[in-house]
């Protein structure tokens, strides 16, 4: 299997993560890091041990030895850095959002396309062996038909007037809860459902419409939701609803999608994201450890370790990036044979973000946009 060189773009908590994630892949030498600090640039290139460490990411992009570029900067700088990457031609693994608006998050996707490049973003929670299972447990019709799809995610990271930073709340962003973490849910249940949400209806609420800085004491204005409540369908019909705050008391990530059919419940909660529920009528509920011996053969494959040895966020992590790679390794990206998260799912992420800001404003269902829709406005399919 061909050797990969990388480049990581951004080195904050996420660029972090991504470094220690692909150094558990062996077909990946991490190269070159970018951060925003030239004076932290020896003490980290010391630190991390890679050839050289920069302040300028478009030395990277250009470098011709690097073979894929991880974008984990901060969000405004996805457009930019998204598309320069993919006009080097290099394979690109983005942080989500994948871009400022659904529409160029729609042109990044169809650029890289047309580029011939794999593209990845990090919807990483879909790949947690559990969800897996629940998605191969709903599609194989073990639960019966699907009634009803609900969850939650739920963190208290902003549940005071004075949790405030210009990274973690954007005063001129519309959106913050459902961008930051409702995107997740939405990507886990599209995934575990097979198949996009069609429309939403949704409220959302800015607890702290003026919040305060702790350093400097300075009341700041806020536009973005702090929680959004949201009902959804999904192409195939099947309802839903859930709900995204960052000001629930006690929640650190409590991220929760269950899904409801006619024979079985199925219900995987981040926090204890190593198992399964499993909810009977007839006999007793199931709380189901996954085992290799005992699930889905494609399960098996992202089950690292032997029964009894959790497994949590980082390895879900893992299991999106060896997923990505071999997909470049082998060359069969374009196959479209692998389930890690796409530009596609980007862009879907975008337009989920735009639909409940539009049913928001105009208080009626909101349904997100299709590939045959104009992509400049903010209006889906009727």
């Amino acid at each position: 299997m061909k050797k990969l060189n990388v480049g990581i773009i951004g080195m904050g908590f996420i660029g972090e993560l991504h470094f220690a994630a692909l150094s558990m892949l062996p077909n990946v030498k991490i190269k070159a890091l970018c951060v925003s600090r030239r004076e932290k640039i020896k003490e980290i290139q010391e630190y991390y041990g890679v050839e050289y460490v920069t302040d300028c990411w478009e030395e990277i992009v250009n470098d011709p030895s690097i073979d894929v570029i991880h974008n984990c900067t901060p969000n405004h700088l996805h457009d930019k850095i998204n598309l320069a990457v993919i006009a080097a031609g290099k394979h690109i693994y983005a942080e989500k959002p994948l871009s400022s608006t659904g529409e160029n998050a729609y042109q990044v996707w169809k650029t890289a396309e047309q580029a011939g490049i794999a593209h990845g973003v990090n919807y990483q929670y879909r790949m947690n062996a559990a969800v897996i299972e629940m998605k191969n447990r709903i599609r194989s019709g073990q639960g019966g038909m699907p009634l009803f799809v609900s969850g939650q995610y739920l963190q208290d990271s902003a549940a005071r007037r004075t949790d405030y930073t210009k990274r973690r709340i954007p005063e001129t962003s519309p959106a913050r809860a459902v961008l930051d973490i409702g995107v997740h849910w939405a990507d886990t249940a599209s995934f575990v459902m097979g198949c996009p949400i069609k429309k939403v209806y949704a409220k959302m609420y800015t607890h702290y419409p003026v919040r305060m800085d702790p350093v400097t004491k300075k009341e700041i204005k806020i536009h973005s939701d702090d929680t959004t409540s949201v009902m959804v369908e999904f192409e195939d019909g099947t309802p839903g609803q859930a709900l995204f705050s960052k000001c629930m008391l006690g929640h650190k990530n409590d991220f929760v999608v269950t899904v409801s059919g006619e024979e079985r419940e199925y219900s995987w909660r981040q926090e204890q994201c190593d198992r399964l529920w499993v909810g009977n009528r007839e006999i007793g509920n199931e709380t189901v450890y996954l085992n290799k011996k005992f699930c889905d053969p494609l399960t098996a494959s992202y089950i690292s370790l032997p029964a009894g040895h959790a497994f949590g966020w980082r390895d879900a992590l893992v299991n999106a990036m060896r997923d990505f790679y071999c997909s470049v390794s082998e060359e069969t990206w374009k196959s479209g044979k692998h389930i890690y998260a796409t530009f596609e799912d980007g862009w879907r992420g975008n337009c989920f973000v735009e639909a409940c800001l539009e049913s928001e404003r105009e208080n009626r269902w909101s349904s997100l946009k299709g590939e045959t829709d104009d992509q400049s406005t903010g209006m889906g399919r009727k």
